[in-house]
C-alpha cells in the first residue's frame, strides 16, 4: 500500500534559483538635475545652465565584488549630456581620462559645449558636433574616487625624509624609499575595500552602466589608463564593445610593471629631443641656450635639490604641448639662482632670497619682475628639501585608486634589490624622473593582484589607437606593441608630437578619421596610418605650438588674443582647457608633487 502511494506522489517542482544580479540589472537609473558643484568646483552653473534639461545625473548601484554579487554594493555616479538630435541617436560615449584613478565625471558637459559650439573653428568641427547630437555623452567617476564610493588608504606611521633619488644612491636613502612602499602597500591592504578597486571591477561596473542606458554596445573614448581599461572592457565583453577610441596607449596586453618601467627613458627623450630644442628655438627670451644640448645640460647641470625639483615640474609641464614654455620660464630663474648658490655655498635663505633679487634673469627686463617671483619660490622648495621631516602616509582618493589598481590588476614580479639594480641605471640615464622604482608598493604587496587579466580573444573586436610619437607618459614601444599584438587594432601615429594624448587634436588628418568611425564604424584602411603634428605659426614643423615673444610688457605667444574672442568663444575655449586639464592631471603618476605656481603668477598671454 506505501508503495503505490509513492508512486502516485508527484515530483516537486525544483525553484529557480534566484540571479544574484536581478536586483542590479532591474534597477532604474534616477536621472535627475545635477548638483551645480557635483565636479568639484562652483565655476560650471553657467555651463549646466546652458545645457539646460539635457545634463542629468545619477547614482548607480553595482556590486561591492562581482565575484560575490550578493554581497555589498557600491555607488557609481554618472553624469549624462543626451543626444542633441535624439531621432538620429546611435548610442552613448563613454569616457575614461586615465591615472588609474581620474575622476572623468566632466567630460560630458565639457566636451558637449566644446563639440556643439558654433565658435569651434577645428577643421572637423562639424564632425565632433554631429557625434554631440547622434551620441548621448557620457562622465563617470570610477568606483574609488570622485562622486562614487570613494576608496582611502593611510596609517599613523611616519615615514622618513627621501633625498633626490637619481643622486643619492645611498644604501640609506634607498631603505628610506623601499620603507614608504611598504607603508604604502600595508596601509592600503588594510582597507577591505582595496581588493575590490580594479579594472576588471570598473569595467563590469561599464557594461552594467551599458544595460542600463537599454544599449546594445558601448563607445567608449580612453586616455591614458583610459586604454587599458577600455581594451578590458573589449577583451571581456568583445560582443558588447562598439566604437571605441584608445587615446595615449599603454602596452595593455602585457602588464602594469611592463607599462610603467618605459616612463624614465621616455620622458628623458622626450624633453631631451624635443622640448630642449624648442626652448633652444626660444633663446632670445629665454637665455638658457642656442642648441638643445645646452638647454639639455642647463637642466643636469643643476645642483641637488633644485635639479631634482625642477625635474618633477618638467615632467609634468611635459603632458600638454601648451605648458611647454613654461618649463623655459622656470628653468631661467633655476640656473641663475643656483649660480648664486653655487657662489655662496653656506648662505642662509634669508640671504639667497635677498640675492635673488639682485639678479637678472632675462633679457628682457619686463620679465625680471616673474624671475624674481620664481626663483624665491624654488629657493623655498628647496628649502623645504634640505630641511624635510618625517611625513604621515596619508593619500588622497586618487591616490589610493591609483595604487590599489597598479597593483591589483597584474603581477609585479620584479624584487627589490632587481628594482635597485635598475634604479641605479635609470638614475644614471634618465635623470629627470629615474631612480625611484624600488618605492612602488606594488613590490611589496601582499597576495598579488586581485583580479584575473583577460586574455586576447579570437573574437577581439576592433578599435581605434591614436598615439604621439613622442609621448612621455604612455611611450610608443609600449603603445606599438599593444597594436602588433592585437590583429584586430588599427592606429593613427601623429609624428613628432611630444604630448600625452590627442584627441581633438585639431587637424582633418587626425580627428577625420576619428569622427568618420564614430559616425559610421569605418575605420582607416591601413594596420598603421601617419600624420604630421600641427606646425608652429612661424611655420616650423616641430612641436610645440607656442612661439615665445614679449608684446607690451608682457611674455605672450603668436595666437589669436582671447579678450578680443566672443563670449561663446571664451567659452568653448575654457571647456577645451578643462578637457585637456582632465586628461593632464590624471595622467601623472601620484608620486610626483602637484603643481601649484599659482602664486609665482607664471602665465603666458595671447598675442594681438
Amino acid at each position: 500500500m506505501s508503495v503505490a502511494l509513492a508512486a502516485c506522489t508527484p515530483t516537486p517542482t525544483p525553484e529557480p534559483t534566484p540571479d544574484p544580479l536581478a536586483s542590479y540589472t532591474g534597477q532604474k537609473l534616477n536621472w535627475a538635475a545635477c548638483d551645480p558643484t557635483i565636479l568639484g568646483t562652483t565655476d560650471d552653473l553657467e555651463l549646466f545652465q546652458e545645457l539646460g534639461d539635457r545634463l542629468r545625473c545619477a547614482d548607480m548601484s553595482v556590486p561591492a565584488n562581482w565575484a560575490k554579487p550578493d554581497s555589498t554594493s557600491v555607488s557609481v555616479s554618472l553624469i549624462r549630456v543626451a543626444a542633441a538630435a535624439p531621432s538620429k541617436r546611435q548610442g552613448a560615449i563613454f569616457f575614461n581620462p586615465g591615472g588609474p584613478g581620474g575622476d572623468g565625471l566632466g567630460f560630458a558637459p565639457y566636451f558637449a559645449s566644446f563639440w556643439e559650439s558654433s565658435a569651434n573653428t577645428m577643421p572637423n568641427a562639424a564632425g565632433l558636433k554631429q557625434m554631440a547630437a547622434e551620441f548621448d555623452l557620457i562622465g563617470f567617476s570610477p568606483r574609488g574616487v570622485g562622486a562614487s564610493s570613494r576608496l582611502y588608504c593611510g596609517s599613523n606611521e611616519l615615514a622618513a625624509p627621501i633625498n633626490p633619488p637619481a643622486s643619492d644612491r645611498s644604501d640609506a636613502n634607498v631603505n628610506n624609499m623601499i620603507r614608504l612602499g611598504k607603508l604604502i602597500a600595508q596601509s592600503c591592504q588594510k582597507n577591505p575595500v582595496t581588493p575590490l578597486i580594479n579594472t576588471d571591477a570598473t569595467a563590469r561596473d561599464l557594461n552594467l552602466a551599458r544595460q542600463l542606458l537599454g544599449d546594445q554596445k558601448l563607445n567608449y573614448i580612453g586616455y591614458s589608463y583610459g586604454t587599458w581599461l577600455g581594451s578590458w572592457y573589449a577583451k571581456l565583453f568583445p560582443a558588447n564593445t562598439g566604437r571605441m577610441l584608445l587615446d595615449g596607449n599603454m602596452s595593455w596586453n602585457e602588464t602594469m610593471e611592463d607599462a610603467f618601467g618605459l616612463q624614465p627613458a621616455a620622458f628623458e627623450r622626450d624633453f631631451r629631443d624635443a622640448v630642449a630644442p624648442f626652448l633652444a628655438r626660444q633663446n632670445s627670451v629665454l637665455g638658457l641656450g642656442a642648441t638643445g644640448a645646452q638647454v639639455y645640460g642647463a637642466q643636469t647641470s643643476l645642483s641637488q635639490p633644485l635639479q631634482s625639483i625642477m625635474g618633477n615640474y618638467i615632467a609634468q609641464l611635459m603632458y600638454g604641448r601648451e605648458e611647454m614654455p613654461l618649463i623655459g620660464l622656470l628653468l631661467k630663474p633655476a640656473v641663475v639662482i643656483d649660480g648664486v648658490i653655487k657662489a655662496k655655498p653656506q648662505a642662509s635663505l634669508d640671504e639667497l632670497l635677498a640675492l635673488s633679487t639682485q639678479q637678472t634673469y632675462f633679457s628682457v627686463p619686463e620679465l625680471n619682475g616673474l624671475g624674481v617671483q620664481l626663483a624665491q619660490m624654488l629657493l623655498f622648495q628647496r628649502d623645504q628639501e634640505l630641511n624635510a621631516q618625517p611625513f604621515g602616509v596619508e593619500m588622497d582618493s586618487f591616490s589610493s585608486t591609483f595604487t590599489a589598481i597598479t597593483c591589483n590588476d597584474t603581477s609585479w614580479k620584479q624584487t627589490l634589490a632587481g628594482a635597485r639594480a635598475r634604479d641605479d641605471q635609470d638614475a644614471k640615464n634618465f635623470p629627470l624622473i629615474g631612480g625611484s622604482s624600488v618605492s612602488n608598493p606594488c613590490l611589496q604587496w601582499k597576495g598579488g593582484p586581485s583580479v584575473q587579466q583577460p586574455s586576447l580573444p579570437g573574437d577581439m573586436p576592433p578599435v581605434l589607437m591614436l598615439q604621439n610619437e613622442l609621448d612621455p607618459a604612455t611611450p610608443q614601444e609600449g603603445a606599438l606593441r599593444a597594436l602588433n599584438s592585437t590583429p584586430s587594432a588599427k592606429m593613427i601615429l601623429i609624428d613628432d608630437e611630444p604630448q600625452h594624448a590627442a584627441f581633438p587634436y585639431g587637424t582633418d588628418c587626425v580627428d577625420g578619421p576619428i569622427t568618420k568611425y564614430f559616425l559610421t564604424g569605418q575605420l582607416p584602411a591601413g594596420k598603421l596610418s601617419t600624420c604630421d603634428a600641427k606646425a608652429l605659426r612661424s611655420g616650423e614643423t616641430v612641436v610645440p605650438v607656442k612661439t615665445l615673444k614679449v608684446q607690451g610688457g608682457k611674455l605672450c605667444a603668436a595666437q589669436p588674443t582671447l579678450s578680443a574672442q566672443s563670449l561663446s568663444q571664451q567659452r568653448l575655449t575654457l571647456a577645451r582647457n578643462e578637457t585637456r586639464r582632465i586628461i593632464e592631471d590624471n595622467a601623472r603618476a601620484f608620486f610626483l608633487p602637484k603643481l601649484n605656481l599659482k602664486d609665482a603668477a607664471l602665465k603666458i598671454e595671447n598675442c594681438q
